[in-house]
């Protein structure tokens, strides 16, 4: 994928006239960039920039050459980017919001999100390792909490700018539902699962974070998803968890998929949960939803 496009290329891909995008260019809507033979280039953070303030979102994402999950890197590839020139950018992400520059942030993810494919590899290979590091950072008191806090925000709204780079899923498309339990207000892991069913084609609903079980259990009743995730990433009491988790997990309506994942879930609790099916990271996640979609028949709109 390039990381620069024509007016041209945003125009289809916005489903607009060239002319539009160009006058969008001169009245300083769209930042550009200029060759030098004098043509425009629209950086992809900029465009990203675009249609967050105009409250936008892409129709025809390949036409700029998103070509969504059939373009998620394998993982020998993205093994490979870990180890080469790509370990200077998450230094750089993380410098950028943790000082609360979101302009450098935007950058550097848009860069990332142009060269590798796609959410998953965001996900996984930049955003994951680098509040890995500020965690450690800010337990180590080397880190102020409101550092931690802004970076947070600032990532979320990048999350938010990318999600309007994803085509509107089919109504007909399988429907994928969750959040976070009561006592975890993690927000980023729940929202990269979102964006990354979306990415696999499905129509996906954040419920949101430190929600108790039997409002997400209402939830699932009320819209049968075909698969629930629960996000975990902090337990306030692990007894508690386990129990409701599994009154829970019982309590699901027949054909309801239970996926988990999370850094909170190390091996010695899962063992201990009830769940359908459970994901390391997001790689393994779009895998299960690509198989699962490609599985299904033709379905109604369920939501």
């Amino acid at each position: 994928m390039e990381e620069s496009f024509t007016p041209k290329q945003v125009a289809h891909a916005l489903q607009v006239s060239e002319s539009s995008v160009k006058r969008w260019c001169d009245r300083g809507l769209i930042r550009t960039d200029r060759t030098m033979g004098g043509h425009r280039r629209i950086p992809l953070e900029n465009l990203m920039e675009f249609l967050e303030s105009t409250n936008r979102r892409l129709i025809d994402p390949v036409a700029i050459g998103l070509a969504g999950a059939a373009a998620t890197p394998d993982v020998a590839e993205r093994s490979s980017l870990d180890s080469s020139q790509f370990a200077g950018m998450r230094e750089e992400f993380e410098r950028s919001i943790l000082a609360g520059n979101e302009g450098d942030a935007r950058r550097i993810l848009s860069t990332w999100y142009a060269r590798n494919g796609g959410i998953v590899s965001v996900a996984d290979d930049l955003i994951a390792p680098v509040f890995r590091s500020v965690g450690e950072l800010w337990e180590c008191g080397d880190l102020e909490v409101y550092q931690e806090r802004r970076g947070c925000e600032i990532c979320i709204r990048l999350i938010h700018e990318l999600r309007r780079l994803l085509a509107e899923p089919s109504p007909n498309a399988p429907l994928a539902m969750g959040g976070t339990a009561s006592g975890d207000q993690y927000q980023i892991p729940t929202q990269l699962i979102d964006m990354t069913f979306r990415e696999a084609g499905w129509r996906s609903v954040n419920l949101g974070c430190d929600l108790p079980f039997a409002s997400l259990l209402s939830a699932a009743r009320k819209h049968m998803p075909k698969i629930f995730w629960l996000s975990v990433s902090y337990v306030p009491d692990e007894a508690k968890f386990i129990a409701d988790c599994e009154q829970f997990a019982k309590q699901l309506p027949k054909g309801v998929l239970f996926t988990v994942g999370g850094a909170a879930l190390y091996e010695g609790l899962r063992k201990r949960m009830t769940f359908s099916s459970y994901s390391d990271n997001m790689q393994q996640l779009a895998y299960l939803a690509r198989t699962i979609k490609a599985g299904l028949p033709p379905t109604s709109t369920q939501i």
